[in-house]
């Protein structure tokens, strides 16, 4: 099934002949403009990922005498991270031309989880769902555990080449259109064991691993100055067209993780072709110190929807898939360097 590959031809070829027409058209144009200048941009990213947290855990508490059973879902957590985005960009005149990119890498972590049955009696079983697997405690010596290995990571990069035309200007401000070519590249690594201390167990380890996936771009951006104070605020979409592979394998043993007597593999593969939707939020503020340097802050938001996770990860007891949520949100608060000259 190759539904994306005519739609993807075809945006090669509208690439290939509208970038040098924008090109020669921007040229042509800015030739009565004046001013040119290059602009580089660094701005180190304090980045926040919300969603995509897959649902890793159901924790069932059975009191069989009360008929009591408390469930627990838990998901994973993206930890905060430095990231870093920046570009270049030409500008002549009404128009420019540039670079931007985007680029961030994290670990996933859930807090180490054990439980027993409880000798007190709360509790007279407790069972550990995961993916598809049920491990159960009627005993307090029969002590469950799950914890995500220390690899469990998130990867995620984009590449921006763009054209940005000036729609409307005033003597401090303008409004401008911009649009290009998206590359764009999402990788997820999810490993984790589970099982009954020393007894038994099963070792996960699933990949989302995506080809470079490329889209087009839109965007409009407004900026204004006040003194030496520059104001700037966007918002854009994107949407990329690519291929996943989703690969998860389950390793059953006995003993103890530490020292294991493999028994049972399992795997489940499938590929599919995607298309993910991006939209972006930007707000930035930049002081010019000298007449190449200026420094600023800014926050930036980008909504990644639908981003598909591997098969068999996520526990379906009761209809527990409903619990995730494939779309996926970085949130970022920068410092910005910007050299214009």
């Amino acid at each position: 099934m190759r539904k994306y590959t005519h739609y993807w031809g075809m945006l090669d070829m509208a690439v290939i002949a509208i970038l040098p027409l924008v090109f020669v058209l921007g040229v042509g144009n800015s030739a009565h403009a004046g001013e040119e200048k290059w602009t580089i941009r660094f701005e180190p990213t304090y980045m926040q990922v919300y969603g995509h947290d897959q649902h890793v855990l159901n924790i069932h508490e059975i009191d069989i005498d009360s008929d009591r059973n408390y469930k627990t879902a838990l998901t994973l957590k993206t930890e905060p991270s430095l990231s870093g985005t920046g570009g270049f960009q030409y500008a002549m005149g009404k128009w420019a031309f540039g670079i931007d990119f985007f680029l961030l890498s994290t670990l996933q972590d859930l807090d180490k989880t054990s439980a027993a049955d409880d000798s007190s009696g709360t509790n007279d079983e407790v069972i550990y769902e995961v993916a598809g697997r049920e491990y159960k405690s009627s005993d307090p010596n029969e002590v469950l555990y799950f914890h995500i290995r220390p690899d469990t990571a998130l990867e995620v990069w984009t590449a921006d080449i763009y054209g940005m035309r000036t729609l409307a200007e005033g003597s401090n401000s303008g409004i401008h259109l911009q649009m290009g070519l998206r590359n764009a590249d999402f990788d997820n690594d999810y490993r984790a064991v589970v099982g009954i201390e020393n007894v038994a167990g099963t070792r996960l380890d699933a990949h989302s691993n995506y080809d470079r996936m490329m889209g087009p771009l839109v965007g409009l951006a407004a900026d204004f100055r006040v003194g030496k104070s520059y104001f700037k605020g966007y918002i854009g979409q994107s949407l990329v067209f690519g291929d996943v592979e989703l690969t998860s394998e389950f390793n059953d043993f006995t003993g103890s993780f530490s020292a294991p007597s493999y028994i049972a593999y399992e795997k489940f593969s499938r590929k599919l072709e995607v298309a993910i939707p991006i939209t972006e939020f930007h707000l930035k503020w930049t002081y010019r110190l000298t007449k190449s340097l200026s420094l600023g802050l800014g926050a930036n938001t980008s909504v990644w929807r639908d981003v598909p996770v591997p098969p068999s990860v996520i526990p379906n007891e009761d209809g527990a898939e409903s619990l995730h949520d494939n779309t996926i949100v970085f949130f970022g608060l920068h410092a910005a360097v910007k050299l214009t000259f």
